[in-house]
């Protein structure tokens, strides 16, 4: 008889319970899964309804989203975070300096963010909302794309302003 997991042959097969399978496998192929004559562990057999679940799960994240579709929001920098951060550090009456050391980091890094020379990642965005109490991140409504009727995909057509 042929392993049905490695594929040698041998002369006795043992069912065994594979991801939810039973197949017959050798010895070796065995301590992959779960006897199925003595048992196997309790609750190792899926319902259906687990299994459908796990399946629309599945189906839901493999969907691909169109980025351009309707005129969802998205979360991002505000463009005017310098003057946010400036004025609300001249509202508390802080030097830059002490602006720094209560957010434990560089004066360079204060000065970077107040011209603006420096795009701050999430982790420093929240540690300058925190410590000054505003908000740097603001809701952005990104605006729907018009398509050309009769195509699936965008093309540079799409983006172009027709007068």
């Amino acid at each position: 008889m042929i392993c049905e997991m490695c594929g040698k042959e041998f002369s006795s097969l043992l069912p065994v319970r594979i991801e939810g399978t039973v197949l017959n496998v050798c010895r070796e192929c065995a301590r992959f899964g779960d006897n199925v004559r003595a048992g196997g562990k309790p609750g190792t057999t899926a319902e259906p309804s687990v299994i459908q679940a796990r399946l629309q799960n599945r189906e839901r994240r493999m969907k691909t989203r169109d980025v351009y579709e309707g005129g969802e929001e998205s979360i991002e920098l505000a463009e005017d975070f310098p003057k946010r951060v400036k004025e609300a550090r001249e509202k508390l009456g802080w030097k830059q300096e002490e602006l720094a050391a209560k957010m434990n980091e560089r004066v360079s890094i204060i000065h970077k963010l107040e011209s603006g020379a420096m795009h701050p990642d999430d982790a420093l965005i929240r540690k300058v909302e925190k410590t000054l109490n505003i908000k740097l991140m603001e809701k952005v409504r990104i605006a729907a794309v018009e398509r050309s009727p009769g195509k699936k995909g965008m093309t540079l057509e799409d983006f172009i302003v027709k007068k």
